[in-house]
């Protein structure tokens, strides 16, 4: 790795630390989701400062898109899971209902 892909390398990862020390210090109050979202992009902003500033635009465009998949599965998931509890819980009140 030449010498200022090292410091573009080290720049990376100084800008991740330093989001990542915001998001957890910071007074929001995110769900589980958003905090996820929040890491990853902090992960893909130092990772893309990096790989940009070496001229590696494919691997940033790679990085996003692998990103933007796993993120749509897990969001994906999340609205799967909330269904089912909905489901659930209506099969429940249901039954509550029969025992009337």
């Amino acid at each position: 790795m030449p010498p200022q892909d090292l410091t573009w390398f080290f720049v990376g990862l100084t800008f991740t630390t330093l989001l990542l020390a915001v998001g957890h210090w910071a007074p929001w109050n995110l769900s589980q989701l958003q905090a996820y979202t929040y890491g990853v992009a902090c992960l893909l902003a130092g990772f893309a400062l990096w790989q940009l500033m070496a001229g590696e635009w494919q691997a940033v465009a790679g990085m996003v898109a692998l990103a933007a998949i796993g993120g749509g599965t897990v969001w994906l998931g999340y609205k799967v899971d909330a269904l089912a509890r909905e489901l659930r819980k209506a099969k429940k009140a249901e039954e509550n209902d029969d025992e009337l």
